[in-house]
C-alpha cells in the first residue's frame, strides 16, 4: 500500500470533525505511529514508502511535499466520494484507533513526543531514514501503547485472527 492510500484515509477521518486540526506536520507524526505500531503489533509494513528523521520528527517525504502548500494550516481537501476500498475493515480499525488517540494531541506536541524515541533519536544526524527495524524494536514501549491504545484488539476476534499475530505476543515484553 503507499503512504498516500493512508493519508488521504487519515484526512477524510479529520474532515469529518470541523474542529480538527490536521497540518502537514500532524500527517507526518500520525503516518509515523501508524507505521509502527503496525509493525510492532503485525511485524508488516502498513504502507511501503520510507519514513525519513527531519530536524522537526519523522516525515515521509513524497506526503510532506504533497501538502507542504497548507504551511503551518489544515489540510483542506475538496470532498470527494472514496470508498476507500483498498483498506480492508481491519486496516481501517486499526487506523481509526491509532488517530482516534494521536488526534487530541497538537503538531508540536507530536513532534516532542517523536523526539523522545529512540527511531527519531538514534536516526537524526546520522542517516535520513528510519530504519523499520528500529520502528519494530521499540517493541517494549510501543507494545505498552498498543495495550492501552489497542485494548480490544485482544477481543476483536476479526482483528486477531490472523497468521501475523498473536494476541499473547502482543503483550510480552
Amino acid at each position: 500500500m503507499k503512504a498516500n492510500q493512508i493519508s488521504n484515509y487519515i484526512i477524510s477521518l479529520a474532515q469529518n470533525n470541523p474542529e480538527e486540526n490536521l497540518t502537514n506536520m500532524k500527517l507526518q507524526k500520525i503516518l509515523y505511529y501508524l507505521q509502527g505500531f503496525h509493525l510492532a503489533l503485525f511485524n508488516e509494513v502498513l504502507f511501503e514508502e520510507e519514513i525519513e528523521a527531519w530536524k522537526y520528527g519523522p516525515v515521509v517525504s513524497k506526503e510532506y511535499y504533497t501538502f507542504k502548500v497548507y504551511g503551518n494550516n489544515s489540510i483542506i481537501v475538496p470532498e470527494t466520494n472514496h470508498s476507500f476500498d483498498y483498506l480492508s475493515d481491519k486496516q481501517k480499525k486499526f487506523i481509526n484507533k491509532v488517530y482516534g488517540y494521536f488526534r487530541q494531541f497538537s503538531p508540536v506536541k507530536m513532534m516532542e513526543l517523536t523526539h523522545e524515541e529512540s527511531p527519531w533519536l538514534d536516526t537524526y544526524g546520522k542517516s535520513q531514514v528510519i530504519d523499520n527495524e528500529l520502528l519494530k524494536d521499540e517493541k517494549k514501549e510501543r507494545k505498552e501503547a498498543a495495550r492501552f491504545l489497542l485494548i480490544d484488539y485482544i477481543y476483536d476476534n476479526e482483528l486477531t485472527d490472523s497468521s501475523n499475530v498473536d494476541a499473547e505476543d502482543i503483550y510480552e515484553y
